[in-house]
């Protein structure tokens, strides 16, 4: 089970090589742990453009229809991560090194993210991430035929709350603590972890048997919650 969790593969290579990345230019001291901390911030709208993308595909090459689901989509995304940040600049506030002063002034305050001297350096790596799993899987595996523009619209939803809380929580190790350094590299592999199960969690593994197995019952077989497994770890 662990070997078809982290053996490298074509469908997680992106994972492993982005992670690697990032803990080699910590190492460097090329960025900082603040930095890693707002680089998994941001992936949630990176995952959102990635997902609204996904959306148009089921449209263009697949069988669904509805160009209104992906607007529906943005807005009400939009609005769950606006949510989100308006939390999350509160805590970053508590710390030092970056200042928000509102964390309801959201333009500004990912204004100041961006404009960080290293976000440059760590920031491709996540976006690189998203981009070959987007075309080695989905578009490799032509997922766009295999779920409707509906499907693919709730499924970033249970990813973006495991990350959200991972980045939070580790917001007050890295940004209160003297050992941020160290915070970050948990939260590096910790998300290594995350995305390499979320990732072995596909079409006829081992993995998706034993996950399935463990939560399916009499009133949601088997089957289905396979389907369900597949869509919310995309």
């Amino acid at each position: 089970m662990l070997k078809n969790i982290f053996y490298p593969t074509s469908q997680n290579v992106f994972i492993w090589l982005s992670t690697v990345y990032l803990l080699f230019l910590l190492y460097l001291g090329k960025i900082s742990p603040l930095t890693v901390l707002f680089v998994y911030f941001l992936e949630t709208i990176i995952i959102g453009i990635f997902n609204a993308l996904k959306m148009f595909c089921t449209i263009k090459l697949g069988n669904s229809k509805g160009y209104g689901t992906i607007i529906f989509f943005l807005f009400h995304y939009g609005f769950f991560v606006a949510i989100q940040s308006i939390f999350a600049f509160a805590i970053f506030s508590i710390g030092d090194t970056v200042v928000f002063k509102e964390p309801f002034d959201l333009i500004n305050n990912y204004g100041t993210i961006l404009n960080l001297a290293d976000i440059q350096y760590a920031l491709p790596a996540i976006v690189f991430t998203h981009l070959g799993k987007f075309f080695t899987d989905f578009i490799g595996h032509q997922k766009y035929l295999k779920f409707d523009i509906q499907e693919i619209m709730f499924s970033p939803y249970v990813r973006i709350f495991i990350q959200q809380f991972v980045v939070i929580l580790s917001s007050f190790f890295i940004i209160i603590s003297e050992s941020g350094i160290f915070a970050a590299i948990l939260l590096i592999l910790f998300r290594f972890f995350i995305d390499l199960v979320m990732e072995a969690i596909k079409e006829n593994s081992e993995v998706l048997d034993f996950v399935s197995e463990k939560l399916s019952n009499e009133k949601t077989p088997k089957e289905t919650v396979k389907k369900q497994l597949i869509n919310f770890t995309e």
